[in-house]
């Protein structure tokens, strides 16, 4: 007799993985967790998926990946770096607040694949994807200020700020669960990093060789 799978449970079992995974990451959840936090059994786990990996799979796609690296590269398109953007919300507008709500919408698979995905595919995702930003911010910052000399300590230094910028992404993601909180928290974290790096684009212009 074929047995039938219920929707109902699968999800109960992939929402059970994401808390875990999120909280403890993927080399430390395990099945037996899993299984309690779904109110299922062991057992019953294993028919819908065959490892921990099909399960973190299911719930880290290459879609979700590709559409938050997707998302990031827009915001950053659309950043006026040395500038005050114009807008009093500016991240709620256009390609910030559709990344913001993005995150927002999928807050513990965020932190998964930033902060608690090693032992996977995507154990390198958090530093390549702060190595992307530092790439396309100094495109962005070469197009602003053509005379600037793109130095190797400038360089460094935007890496730590964008690398700060992703742990306040998953601090936050981590400490508030509604809406209102993340984005006031974003809100603020958006304020300080791009005056931080405004600031820095000004001391390296102070200190550029004549």
């Amino acid at each position: 007799m074929v047995q039938v799978l219920k929707e109902t449970v699968r999800v109960k079992i992939v929402n059970a993985a994401e808390v875990h995974f999120a909280r403890s990451g993927f080399r430390k959840a395990t099945i037996k967790d899993i299984a309690q936090e779904a109110n299922v059994s062991i057992g019953n786990v294993y028919k819908y998926y065959p490892n921990k990996k099909s399960l973190f799979e299911a719930i880290i796609t290459p879609e979700f990946v590709e559409k938050f690296s997707r998302l990031t590269r827009n915001r950053i398109s659309a950043f006026e770096i040395s500038q005050k953007e114009h807008s009093p919300h500016p991240y709620l507008d256009n390609e910030a607040g559709e990344l913001l709500h993005f995150l927002i919408e999928n807050r513990l698979k965020a932190v998964i694949l930033l902060a608690r995905s090693a032992g996977t595919k995507y154990e390198d995702f958090s530093q390549q994807y702060v190595e992307a930003m530092v790439a396309q911010a100094i495109d962005r910052i070469s197009e602003q200020h053509p005379q600037l000399e793109i130095s190797p300590l400038l360089q460094f230094m935007l890496k730590k700020v964008l690398t700060n910028s992703v742990s306040g992404i998953v601090s936050t993601l981590e400490h508030f669960e509604d809406s209102e909180s993340i984005l006031k928290c974003f809100a603020a974290a958006t304020t300080f990093h791009l005056g931080g790096i405004t600031a820095l684009i000004e001391w390296a212009a102070g200190n550029s060789n004549p």
